[in-house]
């Protein structure tokens, strides 16, 4: 912190033949600089770090305090009290008005609150918000989720009523934990808010749309824990939005229109999803509660998301598959049908129109019963709905035992997978519905450059290493078995 600022002066001298110009530095030290530059660098740093600087000089024992970005953190602010007791919450209620006192008539870009909710910081919420607003403040973040906030229904009521029509028009942020939001009639919205951030938010569905519909500038926008036990639709496109988070929701249906959309992250039980026209769509996060089909999937996911280029899909799986007999029939007569050979089951594959028709990367993590163990060669039609996809990631969490070499395993006919470059396989116990669509993807990946595969016992846990030691001799007697002949020799196999 002590080093110097240094930049170059130039001196002239003048000889016969001209100017000479030469180089000097000259010394300035961070206690020079203006206040109002020194407040700007130590806004840059926690609270805390900020506050030691004052042993570097005693002239900076104010300016750490006036910064435009103040961010108060219960963990931070009384690390050395006990935590939830009632000095940890009066210490905290006492640091943050100190400082609030420090920068009364000063603009302030940022507050941060972070604090778990308390009935003893109640009464100081709406001081510390109307200081806000005084403050010209861009952004707010009133973090308020308590330790125990399971089942808990007192959230703070945000007072919508403090912000004035500057303070709304200039609010480029809002973060919103352990809250409850009632907006006054006719509420123009925020028309310059870029992100909004709700957490465990009290809100009825009118509100929440009235809202989004009226913030036209929205980049971001997350939603958590957030039930509205009913549908969202937004009524004005938000043609500006680039990122969209809804986790943990008890919703019934999203309808809105997002053309710029490049990220989108699910967390909850599936439900109808309708997100307009989205060509920009890059990555997309999926992690379903219910029990999916292949089937359910395929028809659902492509008409949802045609253009993602990167999907991850998480998710408990029932696999189905189609029952036939194989009946012999003896050529000379008398014709005699055989009812005692035994059912074979076959995987159900998907020949749905709907593609995911711009995937590149496609990653699944999937949880299968033991029941559905046989099954897993079905899960190929997710390679038919992804023709151009280049890398496949599958992550398999399956009790079953591991295929014995002596019984024969099925096959599907002939489908190229010509874009596929990289295949790796996660919690690979060597069951028998692992290894046919392995063997399926192998030979069917003529451009495959990169092969792993990392081991799991029964249970889908891994290894230690024994385990790994085991499951690479197992594995290697697989290869030669099923792989030799199929596998071209360029491929880089890891056994990890």
């Amino acid at each position: 912190m002590g080093s110097d600022l240094t930049h170059t002066r130039k001196r002239m001298r003048r000889y016969y033949h001209g100017p000479v110009i030469k180089k000097t530095r000259a010394k300035v030290q961070f206690a020079d600089l203006p206040d109002d530059l020194l407040s700007t660098i130590l806004s840059k740093l926690p609270l805390k770090e900020a506050a030691r600087t004052v042993i570097l000089s005693s002239k900076w024992n104010d300016v750490w305090r006036v910064c435009p970005k103040l961010r108060f953190d219960g963990f931070t602010v009384c690390s050395d009290s006990v935590f939830g007791g009632e000095q940890y919450t009066q210490k905290f209620i006492d640091n943050v008005n100190a400082v609030m006192q420090k920068h009364q008539c000063m603009v302030v870009e940022e507050l941060v609150i972070k604090f778990g909710f308390d009935s003893r910081v109640l009464g100081h919420i709406n001081t510390w918000v109307a200081f806000a607003v005084s403050s010209r403040m861009e952004s707010l973040a009133l973090d308020l989720v308590p330790a125990n906030s399971p089942g808990r229904t007192d959230q703070y009521r945000f007072p919508v009523e403090l912000l004035d029509d500057g303070s709304i028009f200039r609010l480029r942020h809002l973060q919103l934990s352990f809250a409850s939001l009632e907006l006054p009639p006719q509420f123009s919205g925020f028309p310059n808010l870029r992100t909004l951030d709700l957490h465990l938010l009290q809100v009825t569905r009118n509100d929440l749309q009235d809202m989004l519909s009226n913030c036209i500038n929205l980049e971001w926008f997350s939603m958590v824990r957030c039930h509205l036990n009913d549908e969202l639709t937004v009524a004005r496109p938000l043609s500006n939005l680039r990122y969209l988070r809804v986790a943990h929701c008890k919703i019934t249906r999203i309808v809105l229109h997002a053309v710029e959309l490049k990220t989108f992250l699910f967390y909850g039980r599936l439900y109808p999803i309708d997100l307009g026209h989205t060509p920009k769509l890059k990555h997309t996060f999926l992690n379903i509660y219910s029990l999916l089909t292949v089937e359910h999937a395929l028809t659902v996911l492509p008409k949802v998301l045609p253009s993602v280029q990167d999907l991850t899909l998480h998710a408990h799986f029932t696999l189905k598959v189609c029952c036939f007999t194989l009946i012999f029939y003896h050529i000379s007569p008398p014709l005699i049908f055989d009812h005692s050979l035994p059912i074979f089951q076959m995987p159900l594959l998907m020949e749905n129109p709907c593609k995911f028709s711009q995937l590149k990367y496609l990653h699944l993590k999937l949880s299968i019963g033991h029941r559905e163990a046989g099954k897993i060669l079905s899960l190929a039609s997710f390679l038919r709905a992804a023709p151009s996809v280049e890398k496949l990631e599958m992550h398999f969490s399956v009790l079953a035992f591991a295929h014995c070499v002596s019984e024969p395993i099925k096959s599907l006919p002939w489908c190229p997978h010509s874009y596929l470059k990289n295949l790796c396989i996660t919690g690979f116990s060597g069951t028998t519905g692992q290894l046919e669509f392995l063997v399926h993807v192998v030979e069917n990946a003529p451009a495959l450059k990169i092969l792993t595969i990392k081991g799991a016992d029964s249970s889908g846990r891994d290894l230690d290493n024994e385990g790994k030691r085991r499951f690479t001799l197992k594995f290697r007697e697989l290869e030669r078995k099923y792989l030799h002949g199929i596998i071209s020799p360029n491929v880089e196999l890891r056994i990890i």
